[in-house]
């Protein structure tokens, strides 16, 4: 996921979000990063009760400030559309449309965990995620969710569901082996999405929406 430098350049959008200009073949596409429509972006892809056509219908306005944009940079050439296509929600999103990138288990899921991140947001850094989830970057709120402390609902979630934590037998820890596990099964995510990785169903969802888009910008 590309996050945006101190120094990169971040468009505020009439009717509110922002974007970043993302480079492809010399061109700059403004694409939309903000947090609300990146969720709203990855919510649409995994969907799997709605039809691949009308994701594709809905995504390419929602995800491109301008389309007419993305197709200019693309010459008009369906094939490269969708080669930006994939690059750029890997790159905003971290979601790999194809199905073949690498990715570990996901230890958070803006679904599931929304109560969390809320509270955790507010006691972590002071932050109302209503007021800001328009303007922040969605690679600053996974950074945000990341650094969130042990102290914070969602810091004590992700450290228990991360098998990496789970502390090394010993022959006087056995008590706190069996309450790092009890965690870990209280913790568990039900459905296994996150912005990298998805479950069997979501994955699928995801490739057709990926082939309608394509199809779409024929």
């Amino acid at each position: 996921m590309n996050a945006c430098g101190l120094t990169s350049r971040r468009v505020a959008l009439d009717g509110g979000g922002s974007a970043t200009p993302y480079p492809w073949n010399g061109e700059e596409v403004l694409v939309r990063d903000d947090a609300l429509t990146v969720l709203r972006c990855i919510a649409l892809l995994q969907d799997e009760r709605a039809a691949p056509e009308e994701k594709s219908g809905e995504f390419i306005p929602l995800f491109f400030a301008d389309p007419g944009d993305a197709f200019t940079a693309c010459d008009y050439d369906p094939a490269d559309l969708g080669r930006l296509i994939e690059a750029a929600v890997w790159d905003v999103c971290g979601l790999d449309l194809r199905g073949d990138k690498p990715h570990e288990d996901p230890l958070w899921d803006p679904v599931e965990d929304a109560a969390y991140i809320r509270i955790s947001f507010r006691a972590e850094y002071g932050i109302d995620w209503d007021a800001v989830r328009g303007e922040i970057g969605f690679a600053e709120f996974v950074a945000l969710v990341g650094g969130c402390s042990m102290d914070t609902p969602l810091g004590r979630a992700i450290h228990y569901r991360n098998p990496k934590t789970k502390p090394k037998p010993t022959k006087h820890n056995k008590k706190e082996i069996e309450e790092w596990e009890r965690l870990h099964r209280a913790f568990a995510l039900k459905q296994g999405r996150s912005s990298r990785g998805a479950n069997e169903g979501t994955d699928a969802a995801m490739r057709d929406a990926f082939a309608a888009l394509k199809r779409a910008a024929r």
